[in-house]
């Protein structure tokens, strides 16, 4: 995060300050510089399920955009996601060691992930938060005022993040994602009108899940159990779209 807190900051995205060290009679130590705001989904009016989400979503497009954008310079990250061709064949291993699925699951997961090379081949690669997610990002009730969690930050297709905004929104209401989603795709700089733009977004949902589900070690297990049933679902609702 060090090396992202310069740049981010010449462009306006507000992130933690990295800690110094702080010395004190007892024990060394460290402090951050927080930022403004809090998370949207304790936002009242422009958390989630307020009447103002669905303008301010266009502001988090727009952080997203300039975050995508920040040098990499000096940066040791993950370059998985950038390479589909790896990226399917990494997933199929963690479909292969992920328990509880049932045989024609891990038939529906082997035709869907076949797709990731043909469908991400030379596009684009850029700066992925890796977690952009409501949860991740703050604010002051009328603006966005700073974003979260850099745990996950690797190099992506730019429909990475989008993605997975999309899938977090998606645990409120329907209506929530329909009524904020042009306004961020807009702002985030993205063609709505990408007639493959809908498969792409489910295609990265589906092996982030599945990277998310074989990180046993620190993935809490309600958070599995939640990710593990949306993974079903997504598979049912496939396999419903393709008998229809």
């Amino acid at each position: 995060m060090r090396a992202l807190w310069t740049p981010a900051a010449e462009v306006g995205i507000a992130i933690p300050h990295p800690p110094s060290p702080i010395s004190t009679p007892t024990r060394p130590g460290s402090s951050s510089t927080p930022c403004p705001g809090s998370p949207f989904p304790e936002a009242g009016d422009a958390g989630l399920e307020g009447p103002r989400f669905p303008a301010i979503a266009r502001s988090m497009g727009q952080l997203l955009a300039a975050f995508r954008r920040l040098p990499t310079a000096g940066l040791e990250l993950d370059d998985l996601w950038a390479a589909p061709g790896r990226l399917a064949a990494r997933a199929a291993r963690w479909v292969e060691e992920l328990p509880g699925l049932a045989a024609t699951e891990r038939t529906a997961l082997a035709g869907l992930l076949g797709h990731l090379p043909a469908l991400f081949a030379k596009r684009p690669v850029v700066l992925a938060h890796g977690d952009f997610a409501p949860v991740n990002v703050l604010t002051d009730g009328a603006s966005v005022t700073g974003l979260l969690d850099f745990e996950s930050v690797r190099l992506a297709d730019p429909l990475f993040d989008v993605a997975w905004w999309a899938w977090a929104v998606s645990f409120s209401s329907p209506s929530v994602l329909d009524a904020a989603w042009p306004g961020f795709l807009q702002g985030a700089g993205i063609d709505a009108t990408d007639p493959e733009l809908a498969v792409r977004v489910r295609s990265l949902q589906l092996p982030r899940m599945l990277e998310l589900l074989a990180d046993t070690t620190s993935l809490d297990p309600d958070v599995q159990r939640i990710v593990a049933d949306r993974l079903r679902a997504m598979l049912r609702r496939n396999c419903r779209d393709s008998v229809g």
